[in-house]
């Protein structure tokens, strides 16, 4: 049976964190342990850990930052001092189900998948339900290597991934969050990248989390859909910025090779291959923005589109029917001062 830990950040998490840290301590699976990384808090927040981890049914690992390191570094942190077969991260505010890590363990029966999300039930900060973060009947679905969207968000309370992915954790620093340029990516696209190239992903539709919804909350609900239309709505910025990643993406696979068993080394290729062939649809798009000429501009559309560039028949990372609308009534008819509609 693999071992588990989970791994808590928290910042001035008092209000929320003791019915958190009570639903961790009632799983019918319990972890090896519990790494928690505190961002120098201000509250009552370490009192409570203390507290919690003289009476806790397992250990209970409290590091404290001198400084603030925010929600990125310090989940990273955090990752580095788990020492199980499979890690969970965990927020001060939410509550786990009390099934959810047997649930989630059971899916890592199946040697290659390499990181499980589950559902939630959503709930206002006093205790009313009002959605599922996915609507997605129950069961589990299982998706290959590079079949995802890799524009998706999974929030990482809903993860688990085997330890194994975190020996490339020294590669994090040089990574580029596309929705937030200059930033690093957050723990949890970080490690639904790497589980993305090296193996199998497992959706549980079981909602196996009450997901805390209040004005305190790192980042709180982003769905799909919402995602989606923010980053249509970036328009050619959103084009330039998903470029650069895509590159960094390939840098840095390119990086890890090497270090590789001949299995891995296999898919890492595919995965280059695949950004490399992303990075050049999208360069193609963006012939419909930066053209001067308004018929150069409708040609390079045409041309888009023939390629099946709004179909998704390129995979996982299609632009659709929103993208198409855009490229239509701001790409073609203004082209370069479209800028301004998205400075």
């Amino acid at each position: 049976m693999p071992s588990i830990s989970i791994a808590l950040t928290t910042h001035n998490g008092e209000e929320y964190l003791p019915a958190q840290l009570d639903s961790l301590a009632r799983q019918t699976r319990l972890p090896a342990e519990l790494v928690v990384t505190d961002d120098a808090s201000a509250d009552g927040t370490k009192a409570i850990i203390l507290d919690f981890a003289r009476r806790a049914p397992f250990p209970v690992h409290f590091h404290e930052n001198e400084s603030r390191l925010g929600y990125r570094d310090n989940f990273m942190r955090a990752v580095e001092f788990c020492r199980s077969d499979l890690i969970a991260f965990c927020d001060q505010d939410d509550i786990w189900e009390l099934h959810k890590l047997a649930a989630m363990e059971r899916v890592f029966d199946e040697p290659d998948v390499c990181l499980a999300f589950h559902n939630a039930t959503v709930f206002t900060k006093h205790g009313k339900a009002y959605r599922r973060l996915y609507k997605s009947r129950s069961g589990i679905e299982m998706s290959a290597p590079l079949s995802r969207n890799p524009w998706i968000t999974v929030p990482g309370f809903a993860q688990m991934f085997r330890r194994d992915l975190t020996r490339f954790s020294f590669l994090h620093a040089a990574s580029v969050d596309v929705d937030w340029p200059g930033e690093t990516l957050p723990h949890d696209r970080w490690f639904y990248f790497l589980a993305s190239v090296f193996g199998r992903i497992a959706f549980l539709g079981e909602p196996l989390a009450r997901y805390r919804q209040h004005e305190k909350n790192a980042f709180g609900l982003y769905t799909d859909t919402r995602s989606d239309i923010d980053r249509v709505l970036r328009g050619e910025n959103f084009i330039r910025a998903a470029i650069a990643w895509s590159k960094n993406r390939s840098d840095l696979l390119q990086r890890m090779q090497g270090r590789l068993t001949a299995e891995e080394e296999a898919r890492v290729v595919a995965a280059i291959s695949y950004y490399d062939a992303l990075r050049q649809r999208l360069s193609s798009r963006m012939s419909v923005y930066a053209a001067d000429s308004s018929l150069v501009r409708l040609k390079a559309l045409c041309a888009f589109a023939k390629q099946g560039g709004y179909t998704g028949i390129h995979g996982s990372a299609r632009f659709g029917w929103k993208e198409l609308l855009m490229d239509v009534y701001v790409g073609v008819p203004f082209g370069p001062r479209a800028r301004r509609f998205f400075s």
